[in-house]
């Protein structure tokens, strides 16, 4: 298991990037194609993405997201999205990513009374990403999102039929479960009722702190507590989920509520790098 941390465009603001995630002792770094990257800004020609790279740093990527509809019913609308982050997918090759992300999500209503219809939508945009994904020679996961419609674990069983794993985002799933139950979940509760397909699929897992209140998570991309930290590497290292990957997600300091330096974060990165050989 390697352990990266999630990197967006607000993050080139930082005068030592590069030395930040080398001092944090992170393998590699997912950057999220966010706009206006892939957009008005080419990977190819951020001066940013080369220091990265030359750190000798690897790099997966986090397709586009906001504003992007893979699992809508309007047939329009899921081409729309799909057009844009089939672009930035094949864009992303510059990098030579080792995985790519994906959400496959919509907004539309209908998915309180049908969610089929979502999920056919989704099968059919991630059909198609799946052979870029081949070809490329990208693994792509499917990220769990708080999403009802399309973004659970149950779900999932439908997308790993198509050539993908899937990406476990521990906030996201907290809050989706907490809300449909109506009661306050850990992660092991969670993950007890998962499907088994679903957990043997998980090749990736975005971890970082949350506050739930009541059902809700009202604070995350925090520093991870250390009893999060904790319940992560007993999962792990009990082999309930075997993931490649575990991105810090994390971007705020726990404390202060400002940007965490990625170095502050060496505590947790050693931690998850001593636990990591249960693959061995």
């Amino acid at each position: 298991m390697k352990v990266y941390v999630t990197v967006w465009f607000k993050d080139f603001r930082r005068r030592d990037l590069a030395s930040e995630l080398v001092g944090g002792g992170f393998d590699g770094f997912e950057l999220s194609l966010d706009y206006p990257i892939c957009g008005r800004v080419k990977l190819d020609e951020m001066p940013q993405i080369r220091d990265l790279m030359k750190s000798g740093l690897e790099a997966g990527v986090h397709l586009p997201w906001r504003e992007i509809y893979l699992a809508s019913p309007v047939d329009e609308v899921r081409k729309t999205s799909l057009n844009i982050v089939l672009k930035c997918f094949k864009e992303s090759r510059v990098l030579e990513p080792k995985y790519a992300v994906l959400h496959v999500v919509t907004d539309q209503a209908v998915c309180s009374d049908g969610i089929e219809e979502c999920i056919t939508a989704s099968t059919k945009s991630i059909e198609v990403l799946a052979e870029v994904a081949d070809e490329l020679g990208v693994p792509l996961y499917v990220e769990t999102t708080r999403n009802f419609c399309c973004g659970g674990l149950e779900q999932a069983v439908s997308y790993i039929e198509h050539k993908v794993g899937l990406c476990f985002d521990i906030p996201h799933a907290i809050e989706r479960y907490s809300r449909l139950r109506k009661t306050p979940l850990s992660l092991r509760d969670i993950l007890w009722d998962a499907p088994p397909r679903s957990l043997k699929a998980i090749g990736c897992v975005h971890l970082h702190g949350y506050v739930l209140s009541g059902y809700y998570v009202i604070e995350s991309h925090v520093e991870p507590s250390k009893e999060l930290l904790e319940e992560y590497v007993e999962v792990i290292r009990n082999g309930v989920i075997r993931p490649k990957y575990t991105v810090l997600e994390s971007f705020y300091s726990a404390e202060s509520k400002k940007f965490v330096r990625f170095d502050k974060l060496r505590w947790c990165v050693d931690e998850l790098k001593k636990n990591r050989d249960w693959d061995r």
